[in-house]
């Protein structure tokens, strides 16, 4: 909490480096290893002593963060501030302009993680996410695309690589809404294919 504090009320642009992760450091934490014989990641990661993640979650526990407790809704929930080239991917207006942050949700078996949301809300900022991570040294390559109401609203589905890690699947949902302004980013990492591009 006091981390956050912190940051806050430093330069909004730059929240303290202990606080915040960038973006392609976040995805790669939640890639396996090429050496992990495992097909699900282990419920604890991202929770090491020092992590910029605060952890809302103690253990697992179904309906975290506002979302109702049953089968199939997430069990680990966070937040972290995030950044895109060293800078805060986006700010949000409260008593005066603040960086915002980056919610985290994990989902999975007994076995451990097998599905990991990654998701953003605020009025600006929120751009080019996908052309950031494809010049930061992660491969994706685009396998389904839906523009259900053109720019403002679009779904993507793409296989991602990145050196020493399995290949996974993400799942990219992007709306601005009617205004425009309004704007939230959904990033859904799949440790396995799922059934459908879009589920």
């Amino acid at each position: 909490d006091e981390c956050l504090k912190i940051a806050k009320n430093d330069d909004p642009n730059h929240p303290g480096v202990q606080c915040g992760l960038e973006l392609t450091t976040l995805i790669k934490m939640f890639l396996m290893p090429t050496s992990m014989k495992s097909s699900y990641l282990d419920w604890s990661v991202g929770a090491k002593i020092n992590t910029p993640i605060k952890w809302k979650t103690i253990g697992r526990s179904w309906g975290c963060d506002g979302h109702p407790p049953r089968q199939g809704s997430p069990e680990r929930c966070g937040e972290v501030f995030v950044t895109m080239n060293g800078e805060i991917s986006h700010t949000v207006l409260e008593k005066t302009i603040q960086p915002g942050t980056w919610k985290i949700f994990l989902y999975g078996k007994e076995i451990g993680v097998d599905k990991v949301e990654l998701h953003v809300q605020g009025d600006s900022g929120i751009n080019g996410i996908i052309n950031y991570l494809k010049n930061s040294n992660i491969n994706l390559k685009l396998l389904a695309r839906d523009d259900y109401y053109g720019a403002n609203n679009e779904k993507e589905f793409y296989e991602i690589n990145s050196p020493l890690k399995k290949t996974a699947w993400l799942k990219s949902y992007h709306s601005c809404g009617v205004s425009g302004r309004n704007c939230s980013y959904t990033l859904n990492i799949f440790m396995d294919i799922p059934n459908s591009n879009f589920d």
